[in-house]
């Protein structure tokens, strides 16, 4: 009988243990202990900016957010004003390490419980902070649902070509996740700078006054090159230019210099100093440097200058970030083609 009352009691030491086992991988649960130089708050949101949980964390005392049930999706997990894309599913997540507010770089935090997110890891660009990151294309296959989407939004790649090839790794519901409808729009708003994609159409004005759009040039080749007066790699590559346009000139082809300096006197100036024998424009809106570009740096997709597009006689873009020599190639690819 004893026998048998202590295996009714590690059945049912088992059972609890089991149904616990169970519960935890229902739901997420964060916690941990860390180190901070004062008081922090420390938040769990999804990618859309909604606040999920949040609870205040002290120097070196246990900490935990309450338990929610989540779809398993790429989230953030803010310290303050500092914050982490992490990819999270239904598990214990815990968090140790020190977390300095002051000078976020010396921070130091170790997360167990985020299997998935580490597994992600392998398929970042290697190139983190190159202009035109992109993904190995062996990563079809390996990951599963919205683990694709969840891997643009952490590898935030500004290229049309490597958020696409993630977006056709998904179907079904896993598209219908916050971070499949992310990559969704991304893909869709990136296509329009993408190769074969059609240009925007902008409408500058010349030197005289004169408004000039880029329709206006349908039914020849069009080099656009995006430039500035205090953009001293610009000057560099429009005296490149000049030769280029002298020798492949022709009434199929036509260049158009567009300057992104803020103020007109300094365009002007420069357009004195340089003595371009073609189309010369300005957008008086500037170029803006940081998260929030102009209108013209957003319709094609470009952050620096110099920045130079081949765009073809029915009005697509046909190469792009072109430099030296590649300008002259480019444009002798596509009157072989045809284009």
């Amino acid at each position: 009988m004893r026998i048998a009352y202590n295996s009714v009691v590690l059945l049912g030491i088992l059972l609890l243990v089991s149904t616990f086992t169970l519960s935890a991988q229902d739901k997420l649960e964060i916690s941990g202990r860390i180190r901070v130089l004062k008081s922090v708050e420390v938040r769990l949101e999804n990618i859309e900016g909604e606040i999920l949980q949040k609870t205040t964390v002290e120097n070196n005392i246990p900490f935990s957010l309450p338990a929610c049930r989540i779809v398993p999706d790429v989230y953030l997990i803010c310290f303050g004003e500092t914050s982490q894309p992490i990819y999270l599913t239904n598990t214990e997540v815990t968090i140790k390490g020190f977390y300095d507010c002051q000078n976020v770089g010396n921070s130091s935090l170790d997360f167990t419980g985020i299997d998935k997110y580490y597994e992600l890891l392998k398929w970042l660009p290697k190139e983190q902070f190159a202009q035109d990151k992109t993904i190995d294309m062996g990563v079809k296959g390996k990951l599963e649902g919205n683990m694709y989407s969840a891997l643009a939004y952490i590898a935030d790649m500004s290229t049309y070509e490597p958020n696409k090839l993630l977006l056709d790794c998904m179907a079904g519901r896993a598209l219908e996740t916050a971070s499949g409808k992310w990559l969704k729009h991304r893909a869709d708003s990136l296509y329009h700078y993408s190769i074969g994609a059609p240009a925007y159409d902008f409408t500058f004005q010349d030197a005289n006054g004169k408004k000039v759009s880029l329709s206006d040039f349908r039914g020849k080749l069009v080099l656009v090159d995006f430039w500035a007066s205090w953009c001293g790699p610009c000057r560099g590559e429009m005296k490149k230019l000049v030769p280029i346009y002298n020798e492949l000139k022709g009434d199929d082809l036509e260049f158009i210099s567009i300057s992104l300096d803020s103020k007109e006197k300094n365009w002007r100036k420069a357009l004195e100093e340089e003595k371009l024998p073609w189309v010369t424009l300005w957008d008086e809106e500037g170029f803006v440097i940081g998260n929030k570009p102009n209108t013209i740096q957003r319709a094609y997709g470009f952050y620096s200058i110099p920045f130079i597009v081949l765009i073809d006689k029915e009005g697509r873009l046909l190469a792009k970030d072109l430099r030296g020599e590649r300008v002259k190639e480019e444009i002798l690819k596509a009157r072989r083609r045809g284009f």
